[in-house]
């Protein structure tokens, strides 16, 4: 009798264990299909207003302001990166007065997440004629295509990066080698598995569950970016273990990203909104004592171009649902 409870008690563990895992896999699936046609309805509200003379303040913070309003959180900082510019670039604490001008090449990254479920995406505008820059779009745009309908689980993601690598040059560009697609995990937007852009790059096998980012440079000059000496996105560093803080603001603005941004990337300009002072004093200290770290604004060779393209998708069973 008592061996038969045994296994019944063993059998209803189990079985709770398994709706459990039900309940969160289908919370999982519905953010991130809530998060994705969040994404989508913003890129319709913004792109009108990607125009010659627009301030890229005025337009980053429409962009965040939208994403609120749909029901949506930030996964990160709204990007707006032009011409040279790859990554990184969001409005700093105090404006920069940076706009849109004739013959720029302007690139929108944006994320959103539901309760830490993310979904990341992207496209480029171009206010430039040059015959050479007429297809450094749709380069992007067929490689993310391509490369998307090879996505199922168990392929290499190192094959998904040759079929890219194939399409950029084929369009008389470069990928970029240190930028690429990459797996999103929950409250990450980074995640363990990569996407690489070139075929000689290393890659990750997929599996069902999982969901990546297939993101996608082209540019005109040698396909490499640097460090530059800005840096407006931080993220909290989480094997960082207890330090020392000197700065009152230190230790309430870490607070504040352990309560409001948790693991995911946040603009100097959000902390400007909720601390009237002491902001980059704080900052400055938790990046020295490795509490956050710095996301700098990358950049390819000056007088270069670069255009970008991204979707998120989530691997199926027999392929992927693109949720972007």
């Amino acid at each position: 009798m008592t061996e038969n409870n045994n296994l019944k008690n063993q059998s209803d563990k189990k079985n709770d264990k398994e709706v459990e895992e039900e309940e969160e896999k289908k919370y999982k699936i519905e953010s991130l299909t809530k998060a994705g046609k969040i994404a989508q309805e913003v890129k319709k509200y913004i792109k009108p207003q990607i125009q010659v003379g627009t301030k890229v303040l005025n337009l980053i913070e429409n962009t965040e302001k939208k994403i609120v309003e749909l029901g949506g959180g930030w996964a990160f900082p709204v990007n707006v990166s032009i011409n040279n510019i790859a990554a990184h670039y969001t409005s700093p604490i105090k404006d920069d007065d940076l706009t849109i001008k004739e013959g720029d090449i302007v690139k929108i990254d944006l994320g959103v997440h539901i309760d830490g479920y993310i979904t990341d995406t992207a496209f480029t505008v171009s206010f430039n004629d040059e015959k050479s820059l007429e297809n450094i779009i749709q380069a992007t745009e067929v490689a993310l295509e391509a490369a998307k309908m090879m996505a199922k689980p168990k392929i290499n993601t190192k094959e998904l990066g040759k079929k890219i690598e194939d399409i950029i040059k084929g369009f008389k560009f470069n990928p970029i080698k240190e930028l690429g697609g990459h797996q999103i995990e929950r409250w990450t937007v980074h995640g363990k598995k990569q996407l690489p852009e070139l075929g000689v790059q290393g890659g990750d096998i997929m599996e069902e569950g999982e969901v990546f980012a297939i993101e996608i440079f082209a540019s005109t000059g040698e396909g490499t970016v640097h460090n530059t000496k800005y840096s407006y996105i931080y993220e909290l560093n989480p094997y960082a273990g207890r330090v020392p803080l000197r700065r009152k603001t230190s230790k309430q603005i870490l607070g504040h990203i352990n309560k409001n941004y948790k693991t995911l990337p946040f603009a100097e300009r959000w902390l400007a909104k909720d601390f009237r002072m002491g902001v980059m004093f704080g900052l400055q200290e938790l990046v020295q004592q490795g509490k956050i770290q710095v996301h700098y604004v990358l950049a390819e060779q000056k007088g270069e171009f670069v255009a970008q393209s991204e979707q998120t998708i989530l691997i199926t069973e027999d392929g992927f649902k693109q949720l972007t």
